[in-house]
């Protein structure tokens, strides 16, 4: 059966379940198991759509209600401005200056983050203690490090901003950087786990002084990485534009945005699947469709 969708990614819970999202012609919003669905889908045109905006907890997500396109990010100015997440990143105030419908949000605990994605990339985070471990998840994390706790989301930010000015570790890795990374030699989780250690050491000590330090591990990308492992070899890996065309995610693991897919090839190893450019794409879900992008090999070195 044929249907129509727009395609809004992968969608994690605290336990590390995923699955794919889709939002339909009426403004529902679908999830389907990320394991054992074959989403087979055509694209028939150009350009992205508003995702919509957030509740924050109080309606939860909700369609654009103009169906409008996205020129910039994944919202289209009129959803951006009803949401009001987007004032959080440069407002300076205090929190009762904030919007209501983020202040709720932004009042909670937060807890900051240094996340390790494998080859010496390291970024510092921050994440809400009701969103604490889906944060990583979501920023397909390999393994992780809590290094403080904030009693709210404009003072965890700051901090944030700290570390990335006195230590230098930026605040975002590409998300097709996350995943070619696992193209090349991968090391033994042990290296991973020592890496993070270090980069969070380095990180704490660029926090004032009074802030109380704390030194929490997070390995949720262990199962994954394993996967990865476990086939032997170097995958390869599929970048997809998201341009009109067929296209088939047979997802046997996840992390993130990266997906590990079978090879349509028939053989017993994987393909890396980048979805970030497939977000607001409308989709035309056809189980019928076999023909996938070929993947393209990237440099192991």
């Amino acid at each position: 059966m044929i249907s129509t969708a727009l395609y809004r990614g992968t969608r994690w819970d605290e336990r590390g379940q995923w699955s794919y999202e889709l939002q339909r012609a009426d403004g529902t919003i679908e999830s389907l198991p990320g394991i054992g669905t074959r989403l087979a889908f055509r694209i028939s045109e150009s350009g992205r759509f508003c995702l919509g905006y957030s509740g924050f907890g109080r309606g939860g997500r909700h369609a654009c209600p103009r169906g409008a396109r996205a020129e910039s990010g994944r919202q289209c100015e009129q959803c951006r401005l009803t949401e009001g997440w987007s004032v959080v990143h440069s407002h300076r105030g205090p929190l009762a200056a904030l919007p209501e419908q983020v202040r709720e949000y932004m009042a909670q605990p937060h807890h900051l983050y240094i996340a390790y994605f494998g080859d010496g990339m390291t970024k510092v985070g921050t994440a809400s203690a009701s969103r604490r471990h889906r944060r990583l998840f979501e920023q397909g994390a390999l393994v992780a490090r809590f290094i403080t706790d904030s009693p709210d989301g404009l003072h965890v930010r700051d901090l944030e901003r700290t570390v990335t000015e006195r230590a230098g570790i930026g605040q975002a890795v590409a998300g097709v950087t996350k995943t070619r990374i696992l193209t090349k030699p991968l090391r033994p989780w042990a290296a991973l786990e020592s890496a993070v250690a270090d980069a969070a050491r380095h990180a704490a000590s660029a926090l004032p002084a009074e802030i109380a330090r704390t030194d929490v591990a997070w390995s949720g990308g262990r199962d994954f990485y394993a996967t990865i492992l476990e086939h032997g070899r170097y995958p390869v890996a599929t970048e997809i534009a998201g341009e009109p065309g067929e296209y088939v995610l047979d997802a046997v693991t996840a992390h993130g945005h990266t997906l590990a897919c079978r090879d349509p090839a028939g053989a017993g190893e994987l393909v890396l699947v980048n979805d970030t450019k497939l977000i607001g794409r409308r989709i035309e879900l056809d189980p019928t469709i076999t023909a996938v992008a070929e993947p393209t090999q990237t440099s192991l070195f």
